[in-house]
């Protein structure tokens, strides 16, 4: 009997096809609904995370500083005041931080030319992004040794086994790396922690701007899960920036003695409106299709199947049961949501490889890729801002979330009709 009913179901279906095309349409509407714009809200989130791809942590912590009075030997990059050693003791006690790396961002007014500078610790995280951009020698071993981007080695002729001089010192270059100018703490030379803090300790165009001691800093790298981010970031601003705020602003308009605290999120207002979509729009975008949808497949059903009233009729008068009628309706319902659910994820997929070829550009905030405008006789040195592809893939868990979901409207489909269809008279049916 099963597969008599299951063959007439197909059969039923397989006649009807046409009428059934609107049904199909919105089982695959559905379908791409939740599986792509779950899946391009998930691009949304990772997308915001791609600037700090590269060097590795989760959140950057600087604090904002006085404007240098003159151009003139080393001072802190873009106003950037010192940051205490002893603040790296206090971060490092917030629940959900992983790890903590910190450096040191100069700006060197040589009179042979610009520099910028970041000294380095380099058995910490930061240490160790810096030399996995190595594409030739090795890293500094020495306190007199240095690694040179290699785009600031071609312009000025720096090789391996070559002195570079920084504020008086010289630096044997032991290696070149390979970053782009618009990375994040983007530098020209790579120096020590140690001797980068000698050279701002002893400038007197530093000293003069902010009170300098011997082992500050002047950026720090949090890591922490990717779930911890937020409340993280919440317990740095309630610990930081509490106390010595002043009253002036930085070029940037920010308060100086403010610590700045750059997440994931300071990116997604930048990311285009096109792909901003929250949690709650795509639920209840989602929401809105999937009632809108089950509405009207009933409608579309019930027209259908009370067209058939008469040969419902006739099929209880030759022994069918009411449960033998909800399994063949089912069955037809069954073929249409395998078939819509089929086109649905064909649709999404082909969608997903067209959004995944869209470029995204972020700029980075002038704190993070530090080069002086005034200084910009090369536009390109200044370019701030990055380029990526969307990141965005099909998800397996929404690709499932998205065949319960039709299955659900199939299974309400059919109980609504079947159980009005199972009401009628067969009598009364045949007489009409």
């Amino acid at each position: 009997m099963a597969n008599r009913i299951s063959s007439l179901a197909f059969r039923e279906f397989s006649k009807r096809k046409k009428q059934y095309i609107l049904n199909i349409s919105l089982i695959a509407l559905v379908v791409v609904m939740l599986t792509t714009l779950n899946s391009l809200g998930i691009a949304y989130k990772e997308a915001s995370r791609l600037p700090f791809e590269k060097i590795h942590n989760s959140i950057i912590v600087q604090k904002n500083g006085n404007v240098p009075e003159n151009t003139s030997g080393a001072v802190t990059s873009c106003s950037l005041a010192p940051i205490r050693n002893d603040v790296i003791a206090q971060i490092k006690e917030i629940g959900g931080v992983d790890d903590v790396s910190y450096g040191l961002s100069l700006w060197v007014f040589d009179s042979d030319s610009f520099k910028r500078v970041l000294g380095v610790n380099w058995n910490d995280s930061l240490g160790a992004k810096i030399k996995a951009s190595i594409v030739d020698g090795r890293y500094p071993q020495k306190i007199d040794e240095a690694i040179i981007d290699k785009t600031y080695a071609d312009e000025y002729n720096l090789s391996i086994g070559k002195k570079a001089a920084v504020s008086g010192r010289e630096f044997t270059v032991t290696g070149i790396g390979k970053n782009t100018g618009n990375d994040v703490v983007a530098s020209d030379i790579f120096i020590g922690l140690r001797p980068a803090q000698d050279i701002a300790y002893g400038s007197v165009n530093l000293q003069n701007t902010a009170r300098f001691e011997h082992d500050d800093i002047n950026i720090i790298f949090v890591d922490a899960e990717q779930t911890e981010i937020g409340a993280v970031a919440a317990k740095l601003q309630h610990i930081l920036n509490n106390n010595d705020l002043g009253n002036g602003k930085t070029p940037t308009g920010k308060t100086i003695g403010s610590y700045t605290i750059y997440t994931p999120a300071s990116f997604e207002d930048q990311i285009s409106s096109l792909f901003v979509l929250s949690d709650r729009l795509i639920l209840f975008i989602s929401a809105i299709t999937i009632i809108g949808s089950v509405i009207i497949i009933i409608k579309s059903m019930s027209h259908t199947l009370m067209l058939r009233k008469k040969e419902f009729g006739i099929m209880k008068t030759v022994g069918f049961t009411s449960r033998d009628i909800r399994k063949e309706v089912a069955g037809e319902m069954f073929f249409q949501i395998i078939i819509g659910y089929v086109l649905g994820m064909i649709v999404s997929f082909v969608s997903i490889i067209l959004l995944s070829r869209t470029r995204i550009s972020i700029s980075i905030p002038w704190e993070l890729n530090p080069y002086p405008h005034f200084l910009a006789s090369n536009p390109s040195l200044v370019n701030t801002v990055q380029t990526y592809h969307l990141p965005v893939r099909l998800q397996p868990m929404y690709a499932i979330i998205s065949f319960l979901v039709v299955m659900v409207i199939g299974l309400l489909t059919t109980f609504f009709i079947t159980n009005h269809i199972n009401k009628l008279k067969a009598v009364e049916v045949l007489k009409g």
